[in-house]
């Protein structure tokens, strides 16, 4: 009878082999604002790990901001809203031109933007200068202001 090969993978427990890195062994950075008006050297510090977070992750989470509970579960609530906008609405922020304030994007249906998915995202820019809330749909508008109180806070990371 002839040997298969997979005969001594499982043979060899291959099936059964733990990965050398599981995802539990990673975890999101999370920079610590508390200390962010402290001092010189304090900030430096925060900027250098967000360097690090940005290049070695591209993503952080950011704790003791300043930005009130409240304010970030009203900014949800209304992203959810702008996503249930009527299809017309989300299209007419649809656009690569990253000068522009406010983008939708939707890079896998773009003709068909009946259904949302975990695709469909947009992009609001803070700095370096503060939208013109005319620029920022309505569904979002009011929550998206309410946060450019304790965004120009922090504005000064970009200078």
């Amino acid at each position: 009878m002839a040997k298969n090969s997979n005969d001594d993978e499982t043979k060899d427990g291959l099936d059964n082999k733990k990965p050398f890195v599981s995802a539990s062994d990673f975890s999101v950075p999370i920079i610590d604002f508390a200390g962010v008006h402290a001092d010189a050297l304090s900030r430096e510090g925060i900027v250098e790990k967000i360097k690090d977070a940005a290049e070695k992750w591209g993503m952080f989470q950011v704790i003791n901001h300043g930005v009130p509970l409240t304010v970030l579960e009203e900014i949800k609530d209304r992203v959810i809203r702008f996503h249930e906008e009527d299809t017309e609405v989300k299209k007419s922020y649809f656009s690569r031109d990253y000068t522009k304030t406010f983008n939708y994007f939707n890079s896998f249906e773009r003709e068909d933007l009946s259904v949302g998915n975990w695709r469909d995202s947009f992009a609001c820019y803070m700095a370096p200068d503060l939208p013109n809330p005319e620029d920022l749909p309505v569904a979002c508008r009011d929550a998206m202001i309410i946060l450019l109180g304790p965004c120009e806070e922090v504005r000064w990371f970009d200078r």
